[in-house]
């Protein structure tokens, strides 16, 4: 009785089947959300809040890329039962989620079904590797819809509050004459009024997708990766008080009605870069504090006799003995 093995020709058409069935079911579940693609390009991503979703797929692309580990795609006959049936549980959650968004005309819900559809057919298709191999980035698709109208007005009154609140604080502190009233900084008797724009919820927004981007290529444990998203909260906080502050202290020494567009409306680009160098130092030290167990083997001193000692170990352990000297 002969065993045949499976050829490399074999395996490349096990995994092009896989690839096929893959792309098959995209097509469909994205033909199937089509209106949904429709709303975000005419309607949503043309606003300032969310004008960043243009990126969001683009980025996810580069993000698979760059997570590419051809250890993912196993044959799709290699796949378990029980993967397939969590991936169809997925899909049919994503399905249902959409028709009660649909029945009850929730556009935003609608939209994020999109993300258990797709996370079903990655179970599908390819199993748990597939899985995480990409499931992480499929999460990340979250930040091109935008947020729910009563999400976003629950978060817009305490940014605003907290944004008046900061800056308040610094112009005291810088010696200036601010007082608070509201979302209203007086400054020399003139009043600038932290409006909804001046929230920074969208720079908190594109800046949770970016430090997102970030979490998900970094080789670092996973509490490191969780604290470098979750740092974009403070970072885009401080960043946006920084601008509101120095908006202030230009009324203060300069005045003009062109001090709202060039301190207020062009200070916004230079926003995210000092973002990034914040989140750039903030890796930095995170990098200095905290050192992988494999980096601190190899970056240890090798100690006469240490590599002899443990070399004969494994040696004695493997061979299933153990060496016993005597003393004369």
């Amino acid at each position: 009785m002969s065993t045949i093995e499976s050829s490399p020709a074999t395996s490349s058409r096990d995994t092009r089947s896989t690839l096929f069935g893959l792309g098959l079911l995209l097509v469909v579940v994205i033909y199937c959300f089509g209106n949904v693609f429709v709303a975000l390009w005419s309607d949503h991503w043309n606003d300032p809040q969310y004008s960043h979703g243009y990126l969001v797929p683009l980025l996810a692309a580069v993000l698979l890329w760059m997570r590419w580990d051809s250890s993912v795609l196993q044959p799709f006959q290699d796949v378990a039962t029980s993967h397939r049936w969590w991936g169809l549980g997925l899909l049919m959650l994503g399905l249902s989620l959409r028709l009660l968004a649909t029945h009850f005309g929730m556009e935003v819900p609608d939209m994020f079904a999109l993300i258990p559809c797709l996370a079903g057919i990655l179970l599908l298709a390819g199993g748990w590797r597939l899985f995480v191999w990409a499931g992480p980035v499929v999460v990340f698709l979250a930040f091109m819809f935008p947020l729910p109208w009563r999400v976003a007005r629950l978060l817009l009154n305490p940014l605003q509050k907290l944004a008046t609140a900061g800056s308040t604080y610094l112009l005291q502190a810088a010696g200036y004459g601010a007082l608070r009233e509201g979302n209203v900084i007086h400054i020399a008797g003139v009043p600038m009024e932290v409006i909804d724009a001046c929230s920074g919820l969208r720079m908190l927004t594109v800046f949770l997708a970016l430090c997102g981007a970030v979490a998900l290529i970094i080789e670092r444990p996973l509490w490191e990766r969780a604290l470098v998203f979750l740092s974009a909260v403070p970072i885009a906080l401080a960043v946006n008080i920084v601008r509101i502050t120095a908006t202030g202290m230009a009324h203060y020494h300069i005045g003009g009605p062109w001090i709202k567009h060039v301190f207020h409306d062009q200070a916004g680009l230079f926003m995210m870069p000092v973002a990034i160098v914040l989140l750039f130092l903030e890796i930095t030290v995170l990098n200095h504090l905290f050192v992988d167990e494999s980096e601190r083997a190899s970056a240890d001193p090798v100690v006469p006799g240490r590599r002899l000692q443990g070399s004969r170990r494994a040696r004695e352990e493997n061979i299933g003995y153990r060496v016993v000297t005597t003393r004369r």
